[in-house]
């Protein structure tokens, strides 16, 4: 080196001696401007007058200039008003021993646009340290800029939106310290943002878990995807004071510009958790058989009733598909009609119209009702099943069916037989008063006349009967009637001489119903009123009192009334409250009534008027079609 020093030093003498300069001096410049040329950094020269004199080919592409097009342009022209001092204030400061390092300001383009570049300033000296220009060095950061400022700003959106989340949210690195919490996760876990951040995850784990979670955080390190934590585990945070809580956990990975990170959202459960539990109990102690199961059909609960109904211990059931608990003739529909329910589910009968039968453990079979009900879930969509043991109620029923019919069938023929002896005997006593008229005396006259009475009694009596024991089964075409005129229709057909006077009070309907049953229940009671007066002139009045579910009316008169003690037993079978012999009846009109209107879920009573007589109040459905 001291001889390449050596030999540069007579180069330099004999330069000076011819005024040439040497080849390496020349070769040094050329490599300095080459060096200059391929810079990524635009520089720049100027005069004393800030003129510029040099311009590589970064400051082309930084500026938009050609070299050509900007020789000799002051450089103040690359930069927007007020952005730098002028070229003088430049050199005073460099004189002074100012220096003017790197700071950021704007550049102005060839095209006019302003974009952010970094900028250093210096002296350009010559051999006596004078300064013959200045050197501009500009570094082009815009994309950088925006890129930083990009990410400033989404970094900033982001901790905003995490702090806001209604959720506890913690994020850790890689090794399982964490980096941001939020204010929910300060109140969940009774910690302050300060005594979380740089610690280990572990420390909201409970002890017991503590050991085995760095391997599961490795492992989803490995794998990293959005999820749910722990499916199908019990999951527990620990609280500064030292209480656990059941938790639900989301990990959910993160890029970020030092790798990935895992941002977990945890829910704290322990309200849900009760509230699970109040359900558990009250299904476990429901009087029903009680089955919940997923939409896949997989039991996940079933109460003590179950099990004593379908003769399976609970762990037998638990995780197993429903059908296991159907015959298997109807196996290969459940699936189908499991999954039109889950489609649209309600509150509901199942099969309705259908006979349903469950399976018994040990292969019998029985038959069973059914309801559906839909139970929303955090993991979604659930079935509650309430089954009921029909099998003795369908016994009683088909047996009281059978009864009824048998009595049906008794009081026909009773009606029927009975009715043939008893007119030969009214035609016997016919003929007697007929062949012995005028040879008997008064008395016998009287006694075949109590007869026949009696035997006319005993027929209306047996038609009675019969009717009563139809009575559920009164009906015929629906049709639209006007209410007050079949009060009036009924009413001129029991008081055929207008003795009594009709009355009608109210808005009366029009609507369809079945006209024979109402035309029954009006036909008896405004009989009764006129035939238990006790005068031959009266008032009935009939007043309608429509609601939203029924239709009410009240049939009252102005006659001696019924005593207090007697309104309960006048809707008995074979009551009457006067001796036969005095009034026609055989007791069966208001026991026939009652059952026609409670037959059709309506009600009858009776009440006293006032000053005198009596009042019936009774409902009849609304909407007869639905009624029966």
């Amino acid at each position: 080196m001291r001889q390449l020093d050596h030999s540069q030093n007579n180069e330099q003498a004999s330069t000076q001696q011819s005024g040439k300069q040497p080849a390496y001096v020349n070769e040094q410049h050329a490599l300095l401007a080459a060096i200059v040329n391929s810079s990524d950094d635009a520089i720049i020269s100027s005069d004393l007058s800030g003129n510029i004199l040099s311009w590589n080919h970064a400051a082309e592409i930084l500026f938009g200039y050609t070299a050509t097009a900007i020789y000799q342009r002051p450089f103040a022209s690359l930069f927007p008003a007020g952005q730098l001092p002028d070229h003088l204030s430049l050199i005073k400061l460099m004189q002074q021993g100012a220096s003017i390092g790197h700071f950021e300001t704007m550049r102005r383009c060839q095209d006019g646009t302003e974009l952010p570049v970094a900028l250093t300033i210096s002296a350009m000296r010559d051999e006596g340290d004078n300064i013959i220009g200045l050197s501009l060095i500009a570094r082009d950061f815009s994309v950088g800029y925006r890129i930083a400022a990009r990410l400033t700003q989404s970094e900033r959106h982001f901790r905003q939106v995490v702090d806001a989340a209604p959720n506890a949210m913690v994020m850790i690195d890689r090794r399982g310290l964490i980096e941001m919490v939020n204010s929910q996760a300060e109140t969940i876990f009774g910690y302050t943002r300060t005594e979380l951040l740089g610690k280990p995850l572990e420390i909201l784990i409970p002890s017991r878990f503590q050991r085995h979670h760095p391997s599961l955080r490795t492992g989803y390190f490995a794998n990293p995807i959005s999820r749910v934590m722990g499916r199908g585990r019990e999951l527990y945070g620990l609280r500064k004071d030292g209480t656990e809580f059941p938790v639900e956990i989301g990990l959910n990975p993160i890029e970020t510009a030092d790798g990935i990170k895992v941002l977990s959202a945890i829910v704290d459960i322990t309200e849900r958790k009760r509230q699970e539990e109040r359900f558990r109990l009250v299904v476990e102690a429901a009087p029903n058989a009680m089955v919940m199961i997923d939409s896949r059909g997989m039991i996940e609960m079933v109460n003590a009733q179950t099990e004593h109904l379908f003769g399976y211990p609970r762990a037998e059931l638990l995780g197993q598909p429903m059908e296991m608990l159907i015959p298997a003739r109807f196996r290969s529909q459940h699936p189908d009609l499991r999954a039109q329910y889950f489609t649209s589910p309600s509150t509901r009968a199942m099969g309705s119209g259908r006979d349903l039968f469950g399976l018994h453990k040990d292969g019998s079979e029985f038959q069973i009702e059914i309801g559906l009900n839909p139970i929303q879930t955090a993991d979604g969509l659930k079935v509650l099943s309430a089954i009921v043991d029909i099998s003795e109620r369908k016994r009683f029923t088909d047996e009281l069916s059978r009864r009824n019919q048998e009595l049906n069938n008794f009081a026909y023929v009773a009606s029927h037989d009975l009715k043939s002896p008893l007119r030969g005997v009214d035609q016997l006593a016919t003929w007697l008063t007929e062949d012995l008229a005028g040879k008997i005396d008064d008395e016998t006259n009287e006694h075949l006349r109590l007869m026949r009475m009696r035997i006319k009694r005993m027929e209306r009596l047996l038609d009675d009967l019969l009717l009563y024991f139809r009575a559920g089964q009164l009906g015929g075409a629906v049709e639209h009637i006007d209410f007050a005129d079949l009060v009036r229709d009924v009413f001129e057909l029991c008081c055929p001489d207008q003795s009594f006077r009709l009355e009608l009070q109210g808005e009366f309907p029009r609507c369809h119903t079945h006209k024979v049953p109402l035309e029954l229940v009006f036909r008896n009671l405004m009989s009764n009123a006129i035939k238990h007066h006790d005068t031959k002139k009266g008032c009935i009045v009939v007043r309608s009192m429509p609601n939203e579910q029924w239709l009410e009316f009240s049939v009252s008169d102005d006659g001696p009334g019924i005593p207090a003690k007697h309104t309960e037993r006048v809707f008995a079978m074979f009551q009457t409250l006067r001796p036969r012999d005095e009034v026609e009846g055989s007791g069966m009109g208001l026991a026939i009534i009652k059952k026609t209107i409670e037959s059709l879920g309506g009600s009858i009573r009776l009440s006293a008027n006032q000053p005198r007589g009596a009042v019936f109040n009774f409902t009849w459905p609304r909407n007869m079609a639905e009624a029966l």
